[in-house]
């Protein structure tokens, strides 16, 4: 059984239970445009965004098998696939006091994700697959997810602030992506005080929305004068700091 045969139970360790897809349009918006210019393109949208949360930095650690298979589905294009990754907020590195394991389930034009809450766990130069592979174990997973992430082991660590944004009618959510890090990750040995990490200069703006919205969705990706495209940071990361055979 792979993750994206599993039917979801109601575990306690489970924060979103129930399958909720919806539909996520991402842009990418040329360096020339700065932070508060993509802002102000949000709130001039005729569905009134207005900004719903503080400034958040956001972490992720990427996780994929040791031949890369998440990371070709994506860049092929393969109709269902996943992402495995933990995902926190504030400093990179130190303690890390909340951190949540998300698997995102894509399915054609729609996707799922699936949040599980873990054990407090440190990243620093010590930090290896071995050690977080046992947080995973401490966390009391549900035990199909347990197996599928002893498949995997981290492959990409990136960082970035995040703006957040609502339209009038509450159906409607965007973020606003800017100031991308990627840093190399292995599973074995790091040492993120020597390597500095790779920029991204690139800001990218996401939609989400509930299927039976898509019509409307249409309008507010009109008035903006940014690129519709398929962008992952994972793919953008990985690209960045890994060259690949041709």
């Amino acid at each position: 059984m792979t993750l994206l045969d599993i039917k979801q139970d109601k575990d306690i360790h489970l924060i979103e239970a129930k399958n909720n897809y919806r539909f996520e349009r991402k842009f990418t918006v040329p360096t020339s445009y700065t932070v508060k210019t993509v802002e102000q393109f949000v709130k001039r949208n005729t569905h009134l965004f207005r900004e719903v949360f503080h400034l958040r930095q956001v972490n992720n650690i990427y996780f994929d098998t040791e031949i890369y298979n998440d990371y070709f589905d994506n860049v092929l294009g393969v109709s269902d696939r996943k992402k495995i990754r933990i995902r926190w907020y504030g400093n990179t590195f130190g303690v890390i006091q909340n951190p949540v394991l998300e698997i995102k389930i894509k399915k054609g034009l729609v996707g799922d994700k699936w949040s599980y809450k873990l054990k407090p766990f440190t990243l620093d130069n010590t930090f290896t697959n071995n050690y977080i592979q046992d947080i995973f174990k401490d966390s009391n997973l549900p035990i199909p997810i347990l197996e599928s992430v002893k498949m995997v082991a981290p492959k990409l660590l990136n960082s970035y602030n995040r703006r957040y944004f609502l339209s009038a009618d509450n159906k409607f959510r965007i973020t606003i992506d800017f100031d991308l890090i990627y840093y190399k990750i292995d599973k074995r040995f790091n040492n993120f005080s020597v390597k500095k990490p790779a920029q991204d200069e690139n800001k990218i703006i996401e939609l989400k929305y509930e299927l039976q919205e898509d019509d409307l969705a249409n309008k507010i990706s009109t008035e903006f004068p940014f690129r519709l495209n398929k962008n992952s940071k994972y793919v953008n990361g990985v690209n960045t700091i890994k060259q690949f055979p041709q």
